[in-house]
């Protein structure tokens, strides 16, 4: 610290005091000081000033940069929704090729089962003919042996006529011969009813015989049937595989798309949100730029925002304030005091060159400041000092 005087004592130190306040060099020194302390202050709030509208276009650059980043997202959703759009057109064609292959593969599965159904009634019929070829078949074998029989009762009946004619040519025996009751057909009526015979017998070895080929023909007819059946059962089975093999296609191509659409639709809400919210953003700095034009902070939270800004730095600057005071403070000793440091030195008024000169060993009083009652003392005359 310094002081402009030499060693005096109180009452002649308030005398310089209110000298140097009397002197019209001392008001203008005081309003230039104030001058510079209000250039300082303005500086400072313009410094502040600076720095807050820094901080704002800093924010509003930072606003922008959300915005580009929000329409570039926009417009990569919207690109992405095109795709999906396509994908799901691609999709949906392929589900209406495998709905088309579906219903032509019902349609020839339901001629393949009328097909089917036919040839089980065919085949029916057949197996019902040929049940009653074979019950007929007995029939055949009863008859022939009665033929049998009558072939050998024929034999029998003419050797016993010839065992009876020559009976009747011996002439030694006397019953040689009985008269039998009735009338003998006559040979006529014999050959007639032989000839009878003989048609009936013709008529069912012909019958027999249309019999068997019939038999033969239903037989192999049914088993053409039977093969033509089998082959079916197999195209059958490949074609309800097929059909199983397209249905699981269908199911997956079905819950894929639908994945799909859920995705798309988690997409859409998102890019409506980010569009709601980029809306507010722009509303929001339309908004603080009317207040920055008008004068006025650009919102009420950002002003709470700045005010808690500058609360933290005047907060921190006390803090150093007072941490430079502590160190201030201390003495070399590591002793912390409170008393206010005393002047070590003077600048002279009479030098060219204002530098300060150490007092020495006999430093100035410094008084204390002026009571109440300094108003019933009369003011001093001031007189010169002499350094």
């Amino acid at each position: 610290m310094f002081l402009c005087s030499d060693p005096i004592s109180k009452v002649t130190w308030v005398r310089v005091m209110m000298f140097l306040c009397s002197d019209p060099i001392s008001k203008v020194t005081q309003v230039l000081h104030e001058m510079r302390q209000k250039r300082e202050e303005q500086k400072l709030n313009l410094g502040r000033l600076t720095h807050m509208i820094n901080y704002h276009e800093q924010n509003l650059l930072q606003m922008r940069k959300s915005h580009d980043t929000a329409v570039q997202s926009r417009n990569d959703r919207g690109v992405q929704l095109l795709e999906r759009e396509e994908e799901m057109c691609i999709f949906y064609e392929k589900v209406n090729v495998q709905e088309g292959l579906i219903r032509d593969g019902n349609i020839e599965m339901q001629a393949l089962e009328e097909e089917t159904c036919c040839l089980q009634m065919i085949t029916k019929e057949e197996e019902r003919q040929t049940a009653l070829s074979r019950k007929l078949v007995p029939c055949q074998r009863r008859l022939e042996g009665e033929s049998t029989m009558l072939q050998i009762q024929l034999s029998e009946c003419k050797e016993r006529m010839l065992e009876l004619e020559k009976a009747l040519e011996d002439p030694g025996q006397e019953n040689r011969a009985r008269e039998l009751e009735g009338n003998d057909p006559s040979p006529v009526e014999l050959i007639q009813k032989i000839e009878q015979l003989e048609v009936g017998l013709a008529e069912r070895e012909e019958l027999l015989l249309e019999k068997d080929l019939v038999f033969e023909q239903v037989t192999r007819l049914s088993q053409r049937i039977r093969a033509k059946a089998e082959n079916g059962k197999q195209d059958t089975l490949q074609l309800a595989k097929k059909v199983n093999e397209l249905q699981g296609r269908i199911k997956e191509s079905t819950r894929r798309m639908m994945a799909v659409v859920s995705e798309l639709s988690m997409r859409q809400a998102s890019a409506m949100t980010l569009q709601q919210e980029l809306k507010e953003r722009e509303l929001f700095l339309d908004t603080c730029h009317r207040r920055l034009d008008q004068g006025l902070p650009p919102s009420e939270d950002l002003e709470l925002e700045w005010q808690h800004i500058l609360r933290d730095e005047q907060r921190r600057q006390a803090d150093q304030q007072e941490k430079d005071r502590e160190e201030r403070s201390q003495l070399p000793s590591g002793v912390y005091t409170t008393a206010e440091a005393r002047p070590n030195a003077y600048i002279p008024l009479g030098d060219t060159l204002p530098l300060p000169k150490p007092y020495g060993a006999l430093a100035p009083f410094k008084p204390s400041e002026p009571g109440t009652n300094i108003r019933h003392i009369r003011k001093p005359e001031p007189k010169p000092i002499e350094i």
